[in-house]
């Protein structure tokens, strides 16, 4: 490519492409400029610093995973919808483990940039737990209960704990998981019906 004609679109997109071959969350900007077929401090010519590239990097992830979870959730509501939603944090983790480890690794208590950046993962778990009549302090515990399940569920295929029962079929648990999670909804709703 040289050094004509690379952008920090470029240059991003590489680093997605990157990600998504090895992976892993971690960029490393010799290895870019290699792929990009420039020398790295050419880089710096559209990017401050490796942290303004995880910046963009970790936006496009967040941003790609929120267009996957609201079109696997258009038109649907209540249960059917908490189930799509958990589909299809479950299929963009699976089938883009390097951005999701970055989505998982980003946002510290240091960091309030990638803090306020993950806000819109939030956004669409916390709409669906709202058309359940949920108050906002409920709303919180019940949507760390949601992900917790999902992120606990992908950790543990990921660290490979599933191997016991291999020819059991994982969708099947994953499915069960999802289940469990909206009866325990279903049952804390009625004993607030009843309070």
């Amino acid at each position: 490519m040289g050094t004509r004609g690379l952008t920090k679109e470029k240059i991003v997109a590489e680093a997605v492409a990157y990600i998504e071959l090895t992976e892993q969350p971690i960029i490393s900007l010799h290895e870019l400029a290699r792929r990009l077929d420039v020398k790295p401090p050419s880089l710096y010519n559209h990017i401050q610093n490796t942290k303004e590239l995880q910046y963009a990097v970790f936006q496009y992830a967040i941003d790609h995973l929120v267009a996957h979870q609201r079109n696997a959730v258009a038109q649907l509501k209540g249960d059917e919808a908490v189930r799509a939603f958990s589909r299809s944090y479950l299929a963009f983790a699976t089938a883009h483990k390097g951005l999701y480890r970055l989505i998982m690794t980003m946002p510290s208590e240091q960091d309030e940039q990638a803090k306020e950046m993950a806000l819109p993962l939030l956004d669409l778990v916390i709409e669906l737990l709202s058309s359940y009549g949920l108050r906002t302090d409920d709303i919180a515990h019940w949507q760390r209960v949601l992900r917790a399940i999902l992120h606990g569920f992908l950790s543990q295929e990921d660290l490979g704990y599933f191997y016991y029962y291999n020819s059991i079929d994982l969708e099947k648990s994953r499915e069960l998981a999802v289940q469990c999670f909206l009866d325990g909804l279903h049952t804390f709703l009625n004993q607030m019906c009843k309070a």
